[in-house]
Order: structure tokens, then sequence, then C-alpha cells
């Protein structure tokens, strides 16, 4: 990402879900997991819990078709389609930016 400047990076981490899915595979998921697991995960985490099942289904086809190609767009993260595997690549100036801000998934690094 470093090619795409501070603008750029503080684009990417400006959607909420794209923050969870960083800090998910950053810290939870050891890097690696599947769209499903991601799913779970943010759709648990945030305030669309409380939309109930469509909430969830409209949060799987945002992160399949937005949210993971432009993390991928920006080799944040690798997204395999067919297998719905997600592998994270650390970002050096995507993590400072999320460590830099207040509460919400920053967390000291383990």
């Amino acid at each position: 990402m470093t090619n795409h400047g501070l603008d750029a990076c503080l684009h990417l981490v400006a959607d909420r879900h794209r923050r969870r899915i960083i800090h998910y595979l950053r810290h939870e998921a050891n890097g690696t997991t599947t769209v499903d697991d991601l799913v779970d995960h943010v759709y648990s985490s945030g305030s669309d819990s409380k939309i109930g099942p469509q909430g969830r289904e409209e949060l799987a086809i945002q992160l399949h078709h937005t949210h993971l190609p432009k993390l991928a767009e920006y080799s944040v993260v690798e997204f395999e389609h067919r297998s719905g595997a997600v592998r994270y690549h650390p970002d050096e100036q995507v993590e400072t930016v999320l460590d830099s801000l207040p509460g919400e998934v920053s967390l000291p690094n383990p």
C-alpha cells in the first residue's frame, strides 16, 4: 500500500467494516480466515446484528463485492473468490493508522 500514499490509506480505513476486517485478520484470525468467518465476526461485532438475518446477508454481499475487493486492490488482503479464503498481508502504514485511532478496533500488538 505504500505506493498509494496516506490519502489512499485513510480512505481505505475510513469504513468501519474494513477496519473490523483488518483488525480481525491481524489479531484474531492469525492472518487467514474465510469470508464466512469474517461475515460472522463483523456482523456480531457491530450494530449490524440488530438488523437481523437480512442485515447479515446484506453485510455478506458488501464484504464479498465491495470491502474485500477494495482491500485486495491495495494489497492488504488476498481474496480467493472460489475458495472463500482471505489472507492478510501486513501493511505498516495501514497498521500505524489503525493503531492511532481511538478505541474502536485498535489493540496493542501482542
